[in-house]
Formats: structure tokens, C-alpha cells, sequence
């Protein structure tokens, strides 16, 4: 079946509105405990994820998928391990690259630049962003789809890479406010704190994280992992989980990376509380 226009919404079969292709990429770098840092931004201007701690990532678009690099090795592993074409898995590699170029200045200065937006590219060169390639492969995280009852849905693809050392992140104070290097599980405890509000998927992705101890042994699980297809569902709190919404996996297609398959939070009009 031919792939739908990479910039339009496109229909999930799940009977809500429609959804936008999306990607999420978890950067990664070794951090000075031996275990290693993951790159959160905070979000600034716009109506997606205000105020949240979020991975680098945004909606990949038509000009995303103009070059197809059919002998770049992510591409074919990005497309074996989500089951996608080709041309979907390089848009979505592709898309992932100018959003590390854009948000965070991660990017590759090899032949994928020619098909990154021209605009991003002369800022890297004006000394605008920090400027480092990342040092590997882009591995498969998870496919999160978006609850029937939300407005503004993404199929959102995750991704991981790893990052140089010392790298600086910059933010623009605008779209972005702030960047950090935290480990996951200081993340977590952040979140805990009220210092860090996170979206669901992202809490749930760096409690995979936090199970692991360091880089080699994440990019070992991460080579051997085969990427589930995760589709929570939003339901009325019951009077035992106290009041406002719930959002919750009950089921997906493989366990994540730290073996569980499971997650449910409540909104309580604030902020997400995982149950």
C-alpha cells in the first residue's frame, strides 16, 4: 500500500481524528558517574507541551521525505524493526536529524545534510548551534499512538542515539526554554519533586532508561530490541484513584525495554501522577 503524503493527517483505524507522523529521539551521552545522561528540553512558545520536559522531536513533514537513503544503515534498521517501508523509515530518520539539528544541533554533517532544511544547516554554519555529529546508529524506542479523545494527534515514532561527550545544549528562550543532561533516574526524582513535569510516554521512557546502569549495556539492549507499538486509553479516574482522567496501556504489542508492558496515570487538572 502506498505510503499517505508525509505532511497529512492520515486516518489510525482506531475511529478518532486524524493523526500527524511524528518523531521523538532520546539522545544519550556517558555522564561523569559511569552511568550516562539523556538530553530533556523544556517547552516554551507554541500549544504543544508548554512548560513540559520533553525529548527533542517534532513533526516530520513532506521535505523530510525528498532524499530516501536506501543504503543508510538506520534507515533499513528503523524500517525492519518498526515494519514500515522505506521511504517512511528515511523520512522519519531524516526528521529526526533536523530536529536534533534544530533543537539541539546533534546532527550528522555527512550526505543527509543535502536534504535537511537549508535554514537549519546555515545557522549550524553561522555558529548559531553547537555543532557535533552523533556517534552511532539511530536505535528503534517505541511507537506511541495517540488516545482517540485528544484533538491534536501524532503517531509518534521514538528513537535513541547516542550523543558526544561534552556537548553544549542551547536553547532560543522562545520554543525552547531551557535544554539539561540529567541521568533518567534524576529525571525521575525531579518529576517526583514537581521540578520536572513530564508527558506519559516521556516518564515511561525514562523509567526503561533508568533500569539500566550504563551506555554499553542500554546499546546493547537497545541493538537487540524489537520496538512495541504503544496505544494508551483515556478513561474517567475511579473513586479509588481519586478525581480527573486516566490515561493507561493495558496492552501493547511487545514489552518496552525494561520488560514491562504495563503504565496508568491520573491528571488531576495539573499534572500527570503515575498510578
Amino acid at each position: 500500500m502506498k505510503d499517505a503524503p508525509l505532511g497529512a493527517a492520515e486516518l489510525l483505524g482506531d475511529g478518532g481524528p486524524l493523526a500527524r507522523l511524528a518523531v521523538t529521539v532520546v539522545a544519550v551521552r556517558p555522564s561523569a558517574s559511569g552511568r550516562f545522561d539523556v538530553l530533556l528540553s523544556e517547552r516554551g512558545r507554541g500549544a504543544f507541551a508548554r512548560g513540559l520536559w520533553v525529548f527533542p522531536g517534532g513533526r516530520v513533514d513532506d521535505e523530510d521525505g525528498r532524499t530516501t537513503y536506501i543504503e543508510e544503515p538506520s534507515v533499513r534498521f528503523i524500517a525492519d524493526r518498526f515494519g514500515i517501508s522505506m521511504s517512511r523509515a528515511s523520512a522519519i530518520v531524516v526528521g529526526a536529524l533536523r530536529e536534533l539539528a534544530e533543537e539541539a544541533a546533534i546532527v550528522d554533517p555527512g550526505p543527509r545534510a543535502r536534504s535537511l532544511d537549508p535554514e537549519a544547516w546555515a545557522r549550524v554554519r553561522a555558529g548559531e548551534y553547537a555543532f557535533a555529529p552523533p556517534s552511532g546508529p539511530l536505535y528503534a524506542l517505541a511507537r506511541w499512538l495517540p488516545p482517540k479523545l485528544e484533538m491534536r494527534r501524532f503517531d509518534t515514532f521514538f528513537l535513541a542515539c547516542e550523543a558526544p561527550p561534552g556537548l553544549p545544549a542551547r536553547a532560543d528562550g522562545d520554543e525552547l526554554l531551557a535544554h539539561r543532561w540529567i541521568e533518567p533516574a534524576a529525571a525521575l526524582d525531579a518529576y517526583d519533586k514537581g521540578e520536572m513535569p513530564l508527558l506519559p510516554p516521556t516518564y515511561r521512557t525514562l523509567r526503561e532508561l533508568a533500569a539500566f546502569g550504563s551506555w554499553p549495556s542500554l546499546r546493547v539492549a537497545l541493538e537487540a530490541h524489537w520496538p512495541p507499538t504503544n496505544a494508551p486509553v483515556v478513561r474517567a479516574a475511579t473513586e479509588a484513584e481519586g478525581e480527573g482522567i486516566v490515561t493507561e496501556l493495558a496492552e501493547c504489542t511487545r514489552p518496552g525495554l525494561d520488560g514491562h508492558a504495563r503504565f496508568a496515570f491520573r491528571f488531576d487538572g495539573s499534572r500527570w501522577l503515575p498510578l
